[in-house]
Parts: C-alpha cells; sequence; structure tokens
C-alpha cells in the first residue's frame, strides 16, 4: 500500500513543474470552492494555478456519518467550444476508510443558451478497505433568467463498488457576482426518499 501511495505522490510532484516550463506567457490565478450539504460531504477546495496548471488542497467533512477527506492533487485546464475552460486533475486523499488515487473531471458547455456543468470524480482505493467509487456531484443544465441569474435542474449520480446506485435530481438556482458564483439546490433523492439542500460558493481571481 504504501509503495502504491509514494508512486502517486511521485507522479504529483512531477507532473506540474514538467507542464508549467512548457508554457509561455502565463499568469497566476486561484479559485476558491465551498459547499454545504444536508446530505453528503461539506467542502472547501483551493486551487492555485499559473497558466494552465495547478495545484489543489481540499477537505472535506461529514458530520453527520462522521466521513472526512483530506486532498491533494494536480491538473490542468484546457478550452473547448470557444474558450470555455475544462479542469481536469490527478490527486491523493486520505479518506477515513482508507487512502485514495483521485480523478476529476470538470466540463462546461453551452449550447444556445443552455449551460451544462458536471463535476465528476472516480475514487480508485490504494487499500484493500477502501471501495472503487465514482460520482457526478452535481451534473446541471442551466438557462438564464435575468442578467446574473441562472435556473435549471441538477442530478446527483453516486456509485459504489457493492452498494446501490443513488440519483438525485431537483432545481438549480446560481447568481453571478463579481468574480464569484453563488448557487442553491434543492434535490429529491430518489433511492431514499428523502430531500437534500446545497448551498454552494465559488471565486477566482
Amino acid at each position: 500500500m504504501i509503495s502504491r501511495i509514494r508512486l502517486v505522490v511521485i507522479l504529483l510532484v512531477l507532473a506540474a513543474p514538467a507542464a508549467a516550463r512548457a508554457q509561455s506567457g502565463a499568469q497566476p490565478w486561484s479559485l476558491f470552492s465551498v459547499r454545504y450539504d444536508t446530505r453528503t460531504s461539506d467542502f472547501i477546495y483551493s486551487a492555485y494555478g499559473y497558466g494552465r496548471v495547478f495545484g489543489m488542497v481540499a477537505a472535506l467533512d461529514n458530520p453527520r456519518s462522521g466521513y472526512t477527506e483530506l486532498i491533494g492533487a494536480v491538473g490542468t485546464t484546457f478550452p473547448v467550444q470557444h474558450g470555455r475552460t475544462q479542469f481536469a486533475a490527478v490527486g491523493v486523499a486520505r479518506a477515513t476508510d482508507a487512502w485514495y488515487a483521485q480523478l476529476y473531471y470538470l466540463p462546461s458547455l453551452r449550447v444556445g443558451t443552455t449551460t451544462l456543468r458536471a463535476t465528476s470524480e472516480m475514487y480508485l482505493p490504494l487499500e484493500r478497505a477502501g471501495t472503487v467509487q465514482f460520482a457526478l456531484s452535481p451534473i446541471s443544465l442551466t438557462i438564464p433568467l435575468a442578467r446574473s441569474v441562472e435556473a435549471g435542474v441538477a442530478t446527483d449520480v453516486t456509485a459504489a463498488q457493492g452498494t446501490t446506485t443513488s440519483t438525485a435530481i431537483g432545481p438549480e438556482l446560481r447568481v453571478t457576482l463579481p468574480h464569484a458564483t453563488l448557487g442553491t439546490d434543492v434535490e429529491q433523492v430518489l433511492d431514499a426518499h428523502s430531500t437534500r439542500f446545497r448551498l454552494f460558493f465559488v471565486t477566482s481571481f
């Protein structure tokens, strides 16, 4: 297990400098994301980038179950569809149950007035106690209601080896602020017949 963790850490350390050296005219930037969730984990993510590459640290906590995660990752951004930024990252996490390697992909696409956003995560256990997991948390479709307001629908899908896939769906509202976004969604958890409320804030500078 220790050798697997060392391999992931070495790959993370080597990846960022190599990518950074390949850039010209790069500028530093940062991103901060926080979420409150009444069902799954609350979190804080901080990313610090230079050009297209970035490092990321995060902490997750679910006070209802006691589950926690501490995450370190490196990643890259790349543009598609007229410059809309995509994020991809690889990281390592110390969770309550085990060590994990993690893969992240955050696409953002726009078709007409409709915007698709998603946060996809893959957990690959580095210890026998862990389980393979995948989550879309969330994937959303929104349309503009006013100059700084969007509304639509958000869906969460979580799957883990040996468990039943969980799906939740509900309305989402997003308000654009200077250099930031404030949003909320209220989802019905279909397999548990319960409701979740989520509030999120993202800022970049």
